[in-house]
């Protein structure tokens, strides 16, 4: 069964820690690509022992896809009324500020398609795999944005980079540095895929709980040929969600805003 459905209890921390980049979440099963080369930073645990009852994931017995994909609306499924409101808040704070950002960035893109003295080497980068997507259909499409953006990041830390514990840099940033953290990968991932057309309602950024780490890690959630696949920066293979073993989901951001996966909202999927 996939840990997705792990029960917990949670407190989060300020800040996402994410693993090195470009390995596989199965041992057993071999990345299509070099790993890249990167920092491995420090892990602080996102989440640590709550015994105050204000939080806590799925039971056993819902599976990622319902967790994911019930009637597919249901992603993310809710924050519960018992949610620690700073916890949500500084999260959905960081969303809803990023999301200046990125449109600044379609901005300089759409400007750089029309002119290309008008481009940035950053927007040039996100272009060039915008157009590898372009080249392909369907999964092998997710395929190929998830490989060429893990190849054009080198994982490294944000205290390394910026000096701060978290930082959610804009697509372009990312790709201007050359470098980032697990978000800033599944944040150019986020945008590339709305850049091909893919309908905003069928993407999530979902910030998980990484088990076996145990840090806080970011994926990118895409619904496609009715269920959700996974692009992650650990890994060249894309994966169904209910393959992924050792994440369960915390927070999921879309065009909606921030939402908590909470278990209020499994007792009213599990209710209907």
């Amino acid at each position: 069964m996939s840990s997705f459905t792990r029960m917990g209890r949670i407190s989060l921390l300020a800040a996402i820690c994410c693993g090195a980049a470009i390995v596989s979440m199965h041992p057993s099963r071999s990345a299509s690509a070099p790993e890249a080369n990167g920092a491995n930073p420090a892990a602080t645990p996102l989440v640590s022992e709550n015994t105050s009852g204000d939080f806590f994931l799925p039971p056993r017995g819902i599976s990622a896809t319902d967790v994911l994909a019930y009637r597919k609306d249901a992603l993310p499924l809710g924050r519960s009324n018992n949610s620690p409101a700073m916890t949500f808040g500084e999260i959905s704070a960081k969303w809803s500020e990023l999301q200046s950002r990125i449109h600044a960035d379609e901005a300089a893109i759409t400007a750089c398609r029309s002119d290309q003295t008008a481009c940035s080497q950053s927007a040039r980068r996100f272009l060039s795999i915008v157009e590898l997507g372009l080249q392909r259909e369907g999964r092998i499409r997710l395929g190929w944005i998830n490989r060429a953006v893990n190849m054009a990041i080198r994982s490294t830390s944000d205290w390394a980079q910026y000096g701060y514990a978290d930082f959610w840099a804009s697509p372009l940033q990312t790709l201007g540095n050359g470098a980032g953290d697990c978000e800033d990968y599944a944040i150019v991932k986020y945008a590339a895929l709305r850049e091909l057309g893919i309908s905003p309602d069928d993407l999530r950024l979902v910030i998980v709980q990484d088990e076996k780490r145990e840090i806080g890690h970011a994926v990118v959630a895409v619904w496609h040929e009715q269920r959700w696949l996974i692009l992650d920066n650990r890994t060249m293979a894309i994966l169904d969600a209910d393959d992924v073993r050792d994440y369960r989901p915390l927070f999921a951001l879309d065009q909606h805003g921030t939402r908590a996966i909470a278990t209020a909202a499994i007792e009213r999927i599990t209710n209907r």
